[in-house]
């Protein structure tokens, strides 16, 4: 077993086979790497044969030193003993000779499977590797749950799609997720991507819902770098109503409805003591109003806005093992017509089309109680049949030892300063 960089093939072959998450591929590696961030490619390979990758980025620090960081990674077999010793050994001999402070690790690996309650499905029984980092020196930085700026997500919500059918998955839904999804055949909505030139339309809804929901967002930095670097791997659905179609639908629906007024109306003549078509009359009268509104505000719409009315849009990271639904945003005043759950069912499809077996609806705080800041996207979520991963959180080991402590209590006296003014 040898520790050793890995050339870009190398690192993309094997993370193309072993299970990694879009931070641990190679097109983020050139991003980093062009945008000056010093980035490496390392892992271990056994008689020529790769075992173990990774990509490690290191920050400055102090202005001297440097912090070192792999997210989601290191890439590997964490049951095998022998691989896990020659990297986690190898890495601090590499990192020691390029002035790094510290090394912080957050390894993709699930430790319990959830419910949407947070009741334990299943444990996933790896708790064998915290007693490997520990015996290297390594520390646990704990259970966290919530929303970090910096660390990762603890939590993911994601649907198994292995063997699954489109029909099955939306049977396995709740009422309101197959509704809605129904409902968008009827609205008129349809799916087209974004470019990286047309970004400005999801950062619109994004802006608005993060307004809304009082959540910090990403830069417009963020969201363009990736689609550059990541190409066709990053996908940005955009819903849109064609109006002209959904007019052309609705008016149908109305046409019909006149239809059976009419007809219970001669029935009711016919036998004026017929409760039943009285009644009937009454509930579809109810119905042709509101199509009728309906109807008006298609048409306002189509004079206002064109053709295709946008009201949804999301963004999305692709491997070979998953589809990550980053992020969201929705434009509030055209909510009814579901260009959120068109965009969902849209991509669960993708992801059946090109055999990629998890779609991950991507972080969660770990609260599931009401009071959750995220409560109700944790219930969006669950509608969809989804569990939730917990995964094992983040270990951090000195490099350097005893620079390492003056930073630390460098950092306690900064916040203790900020917390007098």
């Amino acid at each position: 077993m040898q520790f050793t960089e890995l050339t870009r093939q190398e690192f993309e072959n094997f993370t193309q086979e072993n299970f990694s998450h879009f931070t641990q591929t190679p097109a983020n590696y050139d991003l980093k790497k062009n945008s000056a961030a010093e980035t490496y490619l390392v892992g271990v390979k056994d008689e020529g044969s790769v075992k173990a990758a990774s990509l490690i980025t290191l920050t400055p620090v102090m202005k001297v030193f440097k912090y070192a960081y792999s997210n989601r990674g290191p890439v590997m077999d964490y049951s095998d003993k022998r691989v896990f010793d020659a990297f986690f050994e190898g890495l601090i001999d590499f990192l020691k000779p390029k002035k790094v402070l510290y090394v912080r690790v957050d390894p993709y690996e699930v430790i319990k499977e959830r419910n949407h309650e947070g009741e334990i499905i299943k444990d996933m029984g790896n708790r064998y590797i915290f007693d490997y980092f520990k015996a290297f020196g390594w520390a646990h930085t704990g259970f966290t749950k919530g929303f970090d700026p910096v660390v990762q997500i603890r939590w993911h919500s994601v649907l198994e799609l292995q063997g699954k059918t489109p029909k099955k998955l939306l049977n396995d839904m709740d009422s309101l997720r197959k509704r809605n999804i129904k409902k968008t055949a009827k609205n008129g909505l349809h799916i087209k991507y974004l470019t990286v030139d047309q970004i400005d339309v999801f950062r619109r809804f994004m802006r608005e819902t993060s307004e809304m929901k009082s959540f910090t967002d990403r830069d417009d930095e963020y969201y363009i770098s990736r689609k550059k670097y990541f190409g066709d791997n990053v996908l940005i659905p955009l819903a849109y109503v064609d109006l002209e179609e959904y007019n052309a639908s609705t008016k149908a629906d109305r046409d019909q409805l006149v239809k059976n007024i009419d007809k219970a109306q001669k029935d009711l003549r016919k036998d004026p003591d017929n409760k039943k078509a009285e009644n009937k009359i009454k509930n579809l009268s109810e119905q042709l109003h509101n199509i009728e509104d309906k109807l008006s505000e298609g048409r306002a719409l189509l004079e206002n806005h064109g053709k295709e009315l946008p009201v949804a849009s999301a963004y999305y990271f692709v491997t070979p093992h998953e589809v990550v639904y980053l992020a969201g945003g929705s434009d509030n005043r055209f909510r009814h017509f579901a260009g959120s759950y068109l965009i969902q069912w849209h991509m669960i499809n993708y992801a059946l089309e090109n055999d990629i077996d998890l779609y991950n609806f991507y972080g969660i705080s770990g609260e599931f109680t009401p009071q959750a800041e995220d409560y109700g996207v944790i219930q969006f979520k669950k509608g969809f049949n989804a569990k939730v991963n917990e995964y094992i959180g983040d270990f951090i080991k000195p490099v350097n030892a005893p620079g390492y402590k003056m930073y630390q209590s460098l950092s306690k006296l900064r916040s203790f300063i900020g917390g007098r003014n």
